[in-house]
C-alpha cells in the first residue's frame, strides 16, 4: 500500500512540474493550445525586421564659405561667399533590425536617404559674381553682375541606430524612438549664371555640374501616430569639398532678357574650388511594414 501512495506522489509531481513548465513557455503553450492567443498582437510584431518608406521636407541651413578660384595665375580666395537659406525636400527607404535584447536596447538600422536643395548666391558678390569696377568684364561695365544659380542633389545610405521607448503589445517595437546615425554618398552641385543683379531667376543657365564624396550625421526623433505610420523630424549635418564649382565673376554673361552686353561671349563660367557645409531640418512621414522572411 504504501509502495502504491509513493508512487501516484511521484507520479503527480511529475505531471504538476510539466504543466508548470508548459505554462512558462509561450511557445509550449501555443503547441498544445493552437487556438491560444499569441503574445505578439496581429501585424506588426516585436523581433521582425521593420521596413518603411519616408517623405519629408524643410530648409537647407548653408554655411558661408570661401571661394578659391583657379582660372588665373595665382590662386584667388573670395570668404564668406553667402550661400542662402532655401528648401528642401526629399524622400527615404529603409530596414530596421530590432536587436535590442542584444545590443544594449538598441536596434540597428540601414537606410537609402536623397534630397534636393537651391543654395542660389545672390547678386552681387564683388568678384565671385560681379565686378565693382568693371575690371574684367568684356565691355568694362561696372557692377553688372549676375546670380549664381545652385541646386544641390545628395544620395547616399545611413546607418542607424535607435532606442524603442513605449513598448507594449499595440507597438511592439515601441511608440517612439529618438535616433541618431551616419551616412557617406554622393553630393552633386549643379551652378551656372542666372539673371542679371538678380533677376529673371527663371531664365538660369545652370548646366555645370560637380559630383563627389558627401558625408552626413543625423539625429531625429520619429513618433508612431497609428501601429504603421509615424511622424518624425530629422537635423543632418553635411560637409563636401568641390574642386569644379563655376560662376560667373565678372558679370560676361547675358542676364536673362534685361541686358545683353553687345559684345557678350555667351555663357561665361569661371571654375572655383570650395567646401560646402549644411545644416538641413527636415519633418516629414514614414510608412512601416512587417517583414516576415
Amino acid at each position: 500500500m504504501k509502495t502504491r501512495m509513493s508512487a501516484m506522489i511521484c507520479l503527480l509531481c511529475v505531471l504538476g512540474y510539466s504543466d508548470l513548465t508548459r505554462a512558462e513557455d509561450p511557445y509550449s503553450q501555443r503547441v498544445a493550445d493552437p487556438y491560444a492567443i499569441s503574445p505578439d498582437p496581429p501585424g506588426m510584431s516585436s523581433g521582425t525586421p521593420e521596413l518603411y518608406l519616408s517623405l519629408m521636407a524643410g530648409v537647407a541651413i548653408p554655411r558661408r564659405e570661401d571661394a578659391t578660384f583657379t582660372d588665373g595665375t595665382q590662386p584667388t580666395v573670395i570668404t564668406d561667399v553667402n550661400y542662402r537659406q532655401t528648401h528642401s525636400w526629399g524622400g527615404s527607404g529603409g530596414i530596421w533590425f530590432p536587436t535590442r535584447n542584444k545590443l544594449w536596447g538598441f536596434d540597428l538600422g540601414l537606410e537609402i536617404t536623397g534630397f534636393v536643395w537651391y543654395p542660389d548666391v545672390a547678386c552681387c558678390r564683388d568678384f565671385f559674381n560681379n565686378s565693382p569696377t568693371g575690371v574684367g568684364n568684356v565691355n568694362g561695365i561696372a557692377n553688372n553682375g549676375t546670380t549664381t544659380e545652385i541646386s544641390g542633389v545628395y544620395l547616399g545610405p545611413n546607418f542607424l541606430l535607435r532606442y524603442p521607448m513605449a513598448i507594449s503589445e499595440a507597438y511592439p517595437n515601441g511608440r517612439w524612438h529618438p535616433y541618431i546615425g551616419i551616412g557617406v554618398g554622393a553630393h552633386q552641385m549643379a551652378t551656372g549664371p542666372g539673371g542679371f543683379r538678380g533677376g529673371l531667376l527663371q531664365n538660369s543657365t545652370t548646366a555645370s555640374r560637380n559630383t563627389t564624396v558627401g558625408f552626413m550625421g543625423v539625429g531625429g526623433i520619429k513618433v508612431h501616430l497609428i501601429k504603421y505610420v509615424a511622424a518624425f523630424v530629422e537635423a543632418k549635418y553635411l560637409r563636401a569639398h568641390h574642386d569644379g564649382l563655376t560662376t560667373d565673376r565678372f558679370g560676361n554673361s547675358p542676364g536673362g532678357e534685361i541686358l545683353i552686353p553687345p559684345n557678350s561671349p555667351g555663357v561665361t563660367v569661371n571654375p572655383y574650388s570650395s567646401t560646402i557645409e549644411t545644416i538641413f531640418v527636415h519633418a516629414g512621414l514614414s510608412l512601416h511594414f512587417d517583414w516576415k522572411p
